[in-house]
């Protein structure tokens, strides 16, 4: 008995001493006599959540946000407050959904970028498959990777395939990469629960399948070029085309082997850096005296191209001297041919101008009524001589 508040976005319900149900939204005071005040409390979902409703009768109900509910004991049985799927575009659900009337039950894939509200008679398929060890990198955990939403886009995952017996019996560990893709999502729920554990089983049965027809020094000289080529690993790419995934690469990062195994390696391995390093220096050395036989035999050869040149340059300057010499020799001889024949010519020229003069002169006595003979004479007495004597009629 007494009086009762209700305050305001509240809600209650008062139950009488008949079971009678009575609902009051606050604001509210009320007297209560024989009966009893429940307050309900209040589920919230906002626009990214939703509300599962169980009934007291069994069915459920989900209501997408935002929305509010309160509870009622003598209504639901339980509510649930949970966040939507939220899916981007590379991301998927698989979803399967139950008929009421024939209990048939249907696939189906919600593809993103979506906000997801499973109805009531839908649920969603949970994954579970093999996930690294987060202490043991290439260490694979049965179950550990739980998930709901189906990634799409290429992933990858680091495996060690161990204790692999090569054709010497040395037991070593490979350390592989592998990304895949998933191509088929329908394909891939009808043929497997755990795809990488498929995987798993087809790079070990390959690489096992491999190494073991290679000795020891064979695998670490082709582990390289064999492992990281896709069309070696026949079973794991026959599990991934059957499985809808597809491989896209994989990649070799390695091996481990056991102590004793890998303190031998590492001192072949110095041995060896040991023998390339002195094989460099001693070729380096070599290089060295072929380098300076080369200059010396360069040197030597410029030597003799010089010397040869000076000798060349030497005997073209006698000879431009003797020809030159013989040049002007030459031209002072038929300088000294063409002066004696001017004067030989002046000397005739003058000789026949003075013949002209003496008989231009004699003709001339002539006409002077001159005895020529006596005049001869005459010249003779004196000593002059007349070298010629032309008789005028």
């Amino acid at each position: 008995m007494g009086f009762k508040r209700i305050r305001q976005g509240q809600k209650a319900i008062i139950i009488n001493r008949n079971g009678e149900i009575t609902k009051i939204d606050g604001p509210k005071i009320t007297y209560l006599v024989l009966s009893k005040l429940e307050k309900l409390n209040r589920f919230v979902a906002n626009e990214n959540q939703y509300l599962v409703v169980k009934y007291i009768d069994g069915h459920i109900e989900h209501v997408k946000g935002p929305c509010c509910i309160w509870k009622n004991r003598f209504e639901h049985e339980v509510i649930q407050v949970k966040e939507s799927y939220r899916l981007d575009e590379s991301q998927i659900l698989v979803v399967y959904d139950r008929d009421q009337k024939t209990n048939e039950v249907t696939r189906r894939l919600v593809p993103g970028p979506v906000i997801f509200v499973p109805k009531s008679s839908e649920w969603i398929h949970q994954f579970s498959w093999h996930a690294e060890d987060p202490v043991n990198q290439g260490h694979l955990i049965p179950d550990l990777n739980k998930f709901e939403i189906l990634n799409i886009k290429p992933d990858f995952f680091h495996y060690h395939v161990k204790e692999v017996r090569t054709l010497d019996d040395s037991l070593i560990t490979v350390k592989m990469m592998v990304t895949y893709e998933i191509r088929d999502i329908n394909l891939m729920l009808e043929k497997t629960q755990d795809p990488i554990s498929d995987f798993i089983n087809g790079i070990c049965a390959d690489v096992i399948g491999m190494i073991s027809k290679l000795s020891f020094h064979e695998f670490l000289l082709q582990s390289s070029t064999k492992l990281n080529n896709l069309d070696v690993f026949e079973q794991l790419k026959q599990r991934s085309q059957r499985s809808g995934v597809i491989i896209k690469s994989i990649i070799y990062n390695g091996y481990t082997s056991s102590e004793a195994l890998q303190t031998m390696q590492d001192n072949s391995i110095e041995q060896r850096t040991r023998m390339r390093i002195n094989a460099e220096i001693e070729k380096q050395k070599n290089d060295l005296k072929n380098l300076r036989l080369e200059s010396e035999q360069k040197r030597c050869k410029l030597e003799s191209d010089l010397e040869k040149l000076k000798l060349n340059f030497e005997q073209k300057c006698s000879d431009m001297k003797l020809k030159f010499d013989l040049e002007n020799e030459a031209i002072k001889n038929d300088y000294k041919i063409k002066l004696n024949e001017l004067e030989e010519a002046a000397e005739y020229e003058i000789e026949v101008k003075n013949l002209k003069i003496n008989e231009d002169y004699l003709e001339s006595l002539k006409n002077l009524n001159v005895d020529l003979n006596k005049y001869q004479n005459e010249l003779n007495k004196s000593k002059f001589k007349c070298e010629k004597l032309y008789e005028i009629d």
